[in-house]
């Protein structure tokens, strides 16, 4: 019974150190910091503070990384609402989630050589524009390490948020069709919620449909490039 308690208190406590880190972010000096960044601080700090395992604390937590998926789902929302500004501009929009995902796999896979990482290391980032559920299962398919895909994601999906905008707004971007589909296609769910805290609605609907199908093509093609570096690989040797 004291173990069933402990969980849902973990679970509410979450939510409650969230809510903190929104109330938090509000002030000048913290303003730029995304509130799942200051809460994971708190709730880190806590868990030492306090000598609890990530382990206990997840038990209770778990459940809310379970409505990541619902989540996702619910982004569909804003899509159908905006579903003929995607039918008037769907050339360039198929184009650009098909150009967005080649980029995300080949980026994590050029700077991976680069840096001489191991290959499961490599395996782990090339789903990290993905959104985090899908990652995981991604990551699992192909060989990679489920829980270091989900630190690579959660990062892409931070610096997306806290930088995509200011970064295309920078190269001169202000259609929001473009800013739509970068932010969703690069940055995931965590980019588009930061487009949705600006009530840029035309701009959430590109993203929505943009983090789904790059997920989709991503799931498809990681493992066929994989296969194709094997043999390439393979055929040099020889």
């Amino acid at each position: 019974m004291f173990s069933f308690i402990l969980k849902i208190l973990y679970f509410i406590l979450t939510f409650v150190f969230f809510y903190l880190a929104k109330i938090i972010t509000r002030f000048p000096w913290f303003k730029k910091m995304p509130p799942i960044i200051l809460s994971s601080i708190i709730i880190i700090f806590l868990l030492k503070w306090l000598n609890i395992s990530f382990e206990e604390y997840n038990s209770g937590a778990k459940y809310i990384t379970f409505l990541l998926g619902p989540a996702t789902i619910a982004l569909a929302y804003p899509l159908i609402k905006n579903k003929e500004i995607l039918l008037q501009n769907k050339r360039a929009i198929y184009f650009g989630f098909i150009f967005a995902t080649f980029i995300a796999i080949l980026s994590a896979a050029f700077l991976g050589k680069i840096f001489h990482t191991k290959f499961s290391v490599l395996l782990s980032m090339l789903p990290k524009s993905v959104t985090t559920p899908i990652a995981v299962e991604i990551s699992k398919t192909i060989g990679g390490i489920p829980e270091l895909t989900a630190c690579a994601v959660i990062f892409t999906g931070i610096l997306g948020a806290i930088f995509g905008r200011r970064i295309l707004k920078i190269c001169g971007i202000k259609n929001d069709i473009a800013i739509g589909l970068s932010v969703g296609a690069s940055s995931h769910v965590m980019g588009t919620s930061s487009l949705a805290e600006r009530k840029e609605y035309r701009q959430v609907a590109i993203s929505t449909v943009a983090l789904t199908i790059v997920a989709i093509l991503t799931a498809i093609l990681a493992p066929i490039l994989i296969k194709l570096y094997h043999y390439l690989a393979t055929a040099l040797e020889i």
